[in-house]
């Protein structure tokens, strides 16, 4: 038992490598065998021209040759300011002719002008024979080791095989609690991939798009599978010579892997970044740019790219503080297992007339590729909503002409509706009956304007009524005609429409009915499609036109 534990830490020792901020060792292939070469690789950094000089102790292994793989430039971009960066490999051909423990020691690197890197020591296990290749495995592969917070990758988990399998389960799927996770349809198709030298055929099984939320270091869970498969051969007991496999269940898991999470750059961050990360389209669509107060107004933002965007919130479109916004929905459709496109749209009710100009609202992501944040400006048009409808009217303002004192006005009479009054003939010298006069005839005035109003308000409200809920029969059902229709219950411009069908003389059956399309709506049951359709209830809309009228 000692010696398998002994062994066991040998082989997990063989897999390290060494490395500092200016050079790393590692050992290719991780167990070298007896009487086969392996490399010893050294990446070393290199600010300026100097030619390092490399010196190690090989130990029991002898060195049979030595090459030079070539320089890699790096180029970042930190501040604004560009940084190259040059690093040179080194690969030297050892040969062991003895297996168990090989050390490798005294391991230098000289740059030149006293400035040397020193490294510790190597231990590796040298085998007797290659490692036998795994018949099956699970293997979680992630398309990168190293994001931003919020930038996207994808994570799959294969199931590689070697021997025939009859079939398997999951048994336990990863937690992948660092992760905003986004899951994707599993093809389970297999296909013929080559893995560490050997064939193998392997199928997907789990697959997720993930975007980490904090810096750090985050981690893959693993995934564990039942897998009942063939194994090894024996003669059937049937006589006919057929060679049947033997038939076994166990489970296995895919090993815990780790993603490195960098934070985003804290400079030149614009005040309007949406917290995006990776590249993004916006389109703005207003149907119409001229209503009246109390008027629904509808936009529609279209966000395309592949960032997060399950967390992204609606950015502020139109401003006012007479402007009354309602919750935007915001719905998700994807495009492609990277891209999605979320699409909000927004709902407002003016209570006053106004005007919002033309104006660009600014919007920014980050592009991990290029690090940096990329602005992107969203055009608004100019909205204008005017007082109302126009009311016709039979009175016209003239001008009057100046009266002298000796002036008379001749007796005239004038008919408001059902009501007259013969004002006789005013002489200008009698100033307290011409008061009196005038009062009275303004007052009457105003009476019967008001009366007019009122019979002419209400009735070109139940002509709009009739219509709007004419064209919802046909199919017109948007929010902006069910709420245009409800609007119409009461003038009173301080109540909202939950509280005008609460405060209306209809039934309190039509009342729920009315209520629950309403709540409907704020909470985003029905679309402004007209695909998706709300249950009309003529007998409400009948008693609504009554109360209106």
């Amino acid at each position: 038992m000692m010696k398998k534990i002994i062994s066991v830490l040998l082989l997990l020792i063989s897999f390290t490598c060494f490395s500092s901020e200016k050079v790393s060792v590692t050992i290719q292939p991780n167990s070298p065998v007896v009487n086969e070469p392996f490399d010893l690789i050294f990446k070393i950094k290199l600010s300026g021209d100097e030619e390092p000089y490399i010196s190690f102790d090989p130990g029991g292994a002898s060195v049979t040759g030595r090459s030079n793989r070539g320089v890699s430039l790096k180029t970042t971009i930190i501040n604004g300011k560009y940084t190259t960066t040059k690093e040179v490999t080194y690969v030297y051909s050892l040969l062991a002719t003895r297996m168990g423990s090989l050390y490798i020691r005294n391991i230098k690197v000289d740059f030149g002008s006293g400035v040397n890197e020193k490294l510790k020591d190597l231990r590796l296990n040298v085998l007797r024979e290659p490692k036998k290749p795994k018949d099956i495995f699970v293997m979680a592969i992630p398309s990168k080791s190293k994001v931003y917070v919020g930038e996207g990758f994808d994570v799959n988990y294969y199931l590689y095989q070697r021997v025939n399998v009859l079939g398997s389960e999951l048994e336990k799927y990863p937690k992948l609690g660092d992760f905003l996770k986004r899951f994707h349809l599993v093809n389970e198709t297999i296909e013929t991939v080559k893995y560490k030298g050997e064939l193998y055929r392997r199928s997907l099984k789990y697959s997720a798009r993930l975007f980490a939320q904090k810096a750090g270091v985050a981690k893959l869970d693993p995934l564990k599978m039942k897998v009942q498969y063939s194994a090894g051969s024996r003669r059937s007991n049937f006589g006919f010579g057929i060679q049947l496999g033997q038939v076994r269940t166990r489970s296995f898991q895919s090993e815990r892997l780790e993603v490195e999470v960098m934070p985003l750059p804290v400079e030149n961050v614009p005040p309007y970044f949406s917290g995006l990360v990776g590249e993004h389209e916006f389109s703005l669509k207003i149907p119409r740019t001229k209503y009246v107060v109390n008027e629904a107004i509808e936009a529609k933002l279209e966000v395309k790219g592949v960032g997060a965007l399950e967390a992204f919130e609606a950015p502020k479109i139109l401003k006012h503080k007479d402007l009354e916004e309602f919750d935007s929905k915001g719905e998700i459709q994807p495009i492609n297992k990277q891209i999605q496109k979320k699409t909000f749209e927004y709902t407002y009710l003016a209570r006053s007339a106004f005007d919002i100009e033309e104006h660009i609202e600014k919007v920014a992501y980050f592009d991990p590729d290029k690090k940096q944040y990329i602005t992107k400006e969203i055009l608004v048009p100019k909205v204008s909503i005017s007082g109302g409808a126009v009311k016709s009217s039979s009175y016209t303002n003239t001008p009057k002409s100046p009266v002298s004192k000796n002036d008379t006005i001749e007796p005239k009479s004038i008919g408001l509706g059902i009501v007259g009054i013969n004002l006789g003939k005013i002489k200008s010298s009698n100033l307290i009956i011409n008061v009196l006069n005038i009062v009275l005839f303004l007052l009457f005035l105003l009476l019967s304007l008001k009366t007019f109003s009122v019979k002419k308000t209400t009735s070109e409200k139940s002509v709009i009524a009739k219509g709007i809920i004419k064209s919802i029969y046909k199919g017109d059902q948007s929010f902006s005609s069910l709420y245009s229709v409800l609007n119409l219950i009461s003038d009173d411009i301080n109540m909202n429409i939950t509280e005008k069908i609460k405060a209306s003389n209809m039934s309190e059956n039509s009342k729920k009915y009315f209520l629950s399309l309403v709540d409907s709506l704020e909470r985003g049951t029905f679309s402004t499609e007209k695909s998706q359709k709300m249950k009309v209830n003529k007998k409400h809309f009948r008693e609504l036109q009554q109360v209106i009228k």
